[in-house]
């Protein structure tokens, strides 16, 4: 599995001309189960599902299960991976078709992390985080597809903070255009786009980053002086323990989440619940499982219903 043509790749700083614009950020961090398995992993060139180029060095990557690769929507994104013995992060490079939904296939050396290399198979907890601490110099490539040229385009963004949910280009009608994305995690015009070209990538948060001035090269990843950002509120959300503690309180669930008017406590029994932000601000508080939140931004809050029993919902405007 997982078998495509490695590429060559080099570095050339270009100066891009940049605009950063924000719009709705959502925090993508529910925590999924599965098994973890361990294969030979892609370190040493681009062979995995995603075409992402891995150093020879660098055994921190994993394949994803069909589902959650998601047509190579997952690639770039990474993983913190909760076993028996510990935690790891890691970078999602690879597909792994016959995996389950919630499956995570990590290298060995990843997998000796969270549980005994002889298990070969143990149950896992893992959800979406920044790939780059905060304060980080990590910057965004731009990598052209061999055979790339103004009458076949293919693009991949590379060293990024958060998945990319999207790329488009500006066409000669100042209109932007989205780009198809390939399983192996390329952007594709067809019919190919005029060099130099505009860019505009969003995050699977929905931050957008504008690329101007980038030229067609199949030789050499392009640097930007831009990342994804990661929201505040993203980096206050609970932690794996956190949410494991308020998962395993069977009888409540929240509904509709994302919320836009009225948010409903089932299973609430008369109990008392308060409303918080992030920072543990008490915003309401009450009985009635049937809660107004209109007047309330857009954000992630958090229902807690016991003392160290949270629950997480998201408000938006739409």
């Amino acid at each position: 599995m997982k078998k495509l043509n490695r590429l060559t790749f080099g570095f050339l700083f270009v100066l891009c001309l940049v605009h950063i614009s924000i719009t709705s950020q959502e925090c993508n961090d529910v925590v999924k189960e599965g098994e973890g398995t361990y294969y030979d992993g892609v370190a040493g060139g681009s062979k995995g599902n995603c075409s992402s180029l891995v150093a020879a060095n660098d055994f921190y990557h994993a394949a994803l299960n069909n589902i959650n690769y998601d047509g190579s929507n997952a690639c770039g994104s990474c993983i913190l991976v909760e076993g028996p013995k510990g935690k790891v992060k890691l970078k999602v490079v690879d597909r792994c078709p016959e995996c389950k939904e919630g499956d995570v296939d990590m290298t060995q050396e990843a997998f000796s992390e969270i549980a005994e290399v002889i298990d070969g198979r143990v149950p896992i907890k893992w959800h979406f985080v920044p790939c780059f601490n905060q304060g980080s110099n990590q910057k965004i490539s731009v990598h052209f597809k061999e055979g790339s040229s103004p009458f076949w385009t293919a693009i991949q963004l590379r060293n990024t903070n958060h998945a990319v949910a999207s790329l488009e280009y500006k066409n000669s009608s100042n209109n932007w255009i989205k780009m198809n994305r390939e399983l192996f995690n390329f952007f594709i015009e067809p019919k190919g786009i005029t060099s130099p070209m505009e860019l505009r990538a969003t995050s699977i948060l929905g931050e957008q980053l504008i690329i101007s001035n980038v030229s067609i090269n199949t030789t050499t990843d392009q640097q930007t002086r831009l990342q994804f950002n990661t929201p505040e509120t993203c980096n206050n959300l609970l932690s794996i323990e956190e949410l494991n503690h308020s998962e395993n309180y069977e009888a409540m669930t929240l509904f509709p989440n994302p919320v836009t008017d009225y948010l409903i406590i089932n299973g609430l029994e008369e109990r008392q619940w308060k409303l918080l932000d992030l920072n543990g601000k008490l915003l309401l508080n009450g009985k009635n499982p049937k809660i107004d939140v209109t007047l309330l931004a857009k954000g992630v809050y958090l229902i807690q219903v016991e003392e160290n029993t949270f629950y997480r919902f998201i408000k938006r405007n739409f």
